[in-house]
């Protein structure tokens, strides 16, 4: 797996080509664009591994469902049998098309349309026989309720029978895209990623799509629909980054129980939405062997942690060690960094062709664990799971480049990526045979200067 990201226009990035691989790094200093664009390509990849047929059609069942919901309310309170029996009626067909949305792929939509409108034709039925006796006792509300139900079915109705594979596959993903950039960057609305207003701003996946964004909302998305389902083949896509928010779990679970909407939008927490994510696959039993024992028994050694963190059926999480268990705010972040990369193996939330992006892996550890980390995520990238890292480590980059030097085949398997305050990649020419020693050596010298400067002056 290898191809480019072309971006324009969007946060820090003028005009950025990004190299991806079985290894990718961003490499550089601070406030040059790697967590950005590690955040932008999780949104992208996460929102591309969804059902987007069922996406859609969710969306436009999502009213028929609400204003079901709103009318079935009361049903406990009302004393006549006609009313309860419709309302019940009314609930069950409710549920039966709910079902059919959730069975929708991308693959089998054509052939499940039918059902679709055969569901809502017979919803449309419930409706519209509704007893008198509830017409008569309903109040302002019940009836605006009821009228917007009959509306949204007819416009359910509508739709299904405009249906085309493609454009609700696209508009699945359009969604999701929207969504995943407002939920991980925590901004109100996607326009505020630009970085001009004036200009338009795009996302070129080679051989994949390209989607643009303007100041007005606008999303427009272009597909090669062969390359979504490579895309989808990945089990999953995780994005890692401070250990910090692990630390502060219980309270960020009271702050918002995810997603949590207010009509037609979601509020913003300050956390973003890979943290929920991430919390949320770490919760599910997962079928099958362990995919990277090798991985998980080095880290998890006496040399290294020298246990194992482990999690509650609530999602919380502990470091176990001497047969105690010491919850996350008192365990060093350290620990918890390389920690929670086991326990993603031994929860098997990590197998082949997982997307993992990590956001400065070195964080918070020792040199020596530095190491150890950049020599762990590698083996996981021999193994089959994709791995990006945003880091500025001088630790992780040397091995990197010393493991590079020892095993010449493995430089193929690594997109390095020189982040500089003249752009992306744009000091190195691309495709050249000493590209990834060019662009080592400039990133190795960034990185290095000022200890250097230090040193020399404290002679």
């Amino acid at each position: 797996m290898a191809f480019k990201v072309k971006i324009k226009n969007i946060g820090k990035l003028a005009d950025a080509e990004i190299h991806i691989g079985e290894f990718t790094v961003f490499a550089g200093p601070n406030n040059t664009g790697k967590s950005f664009v590690s955040k932008l390509l999780y949104s992208l990849f996460n929102a591309m591994n969804a059902n987007h047929a069922e996406t859609h059609l969710n969306n436009l069942f999502e009213p028929v469902k609400r204003y079901s919901f709103m009318i079935n309310l009361n049903r406990r309170m009302r004393s006549d049998e006609a009313i309860r029996s419709w309302q019940s009626s009314l609930e069950n067909e409710t549920k039966k098309l709910e079902r059919l949305v959730k069975e929708v792929s991308n693959d089998d939509l054509d052939e499940t349309i039918p059902d679709l409108i055969s569901q809502t034709e017979q919803m449309q039925q419930i409706s519209a026989y509704i007893p008198q006796s509830f017409l008569k006792t309903m109040d302002k509300s019940s009836r605006i309720d009821w009228e917007r139900l009959t509306n949204s079915l007819a416009e359910l109705k509508e739709q299904l029978y405009r249906a085309d594979a493609e454009d609700f596959i696209v508009d699945g993903i359009v969604y999701e895209i929207r969504q995943n950039l407002i939920r991980n960057f925590q901004v109100p609305n996607i326009s505020a990623l630009q970085r001009e207003e004036s200009k338009p701003s795009k996302v070129e996946v080679e051989d994949f799509g390209t989607f643009e964004l303007s100041h007005d909302e606008g999303l427009e998305f272009r597909i090669n629909r062969s390359w979504l389902k490579q895309l989808q083949e990945y089990s999953r896509v995780i994005y890692l980054e401070s250990p910090v928010y692990w630390k502060l779990k219980p309270a960020l679970g009271d702050i918002q129980d995810y997603p949590v909407r207010f009509r037609d939008r979601e509020r913003l927490s300050g956390v973003p939405g890979y943290f929920y994510d991430l919390g949320r696959a770490l919760r599910f039993e997962y079928t099958g062997d362990m995919a990277f024992p090798d991985v998980y028994d080095n880290l998890t050694s006496e040399e290294v942690i020298g246990d194992r963190i482990a999690i509650s059926e609530t999602g919380d999480l502990s470091f176990r060690e001497n047969g105690r268990n010491f919850s996350m705010p008192v365990t060093a972040t350290g620990i918890a960094n390389l920690g929670i990369l086991a326990l993603l193996i031994e929860r098997k939330v990590l197998d082949k062709g997982t997307f993992l992006f990590i956001d400065e892996p070195e964080a918070h550890l020792h040199p020596a664990w530095q190491v150890i980390m950049a020599e762990s995520l590698f083996e996981l990238s021999r193994q089959g799971v994709n791995i990006a890292i945003a880091t500025h480590s001088v630790d992780i980059l040397k091995w990197l480049e010393v493991h590079a030097k020892k095993n010449p085949e493995d430089k193929q398997r690594i997109a390095l990526n020189h982040f500089s305050a003249t752009g992306v990649n744009q000091d190195h020419e691309d495709n050249a045979e000493d590209d990834f020693e060019t662009k080592m050596e400039a990133i190795m010298h960034e990185l290095t200067t000022p200890f250097s400067d230090l040193y020399l002056e404290g002679l």
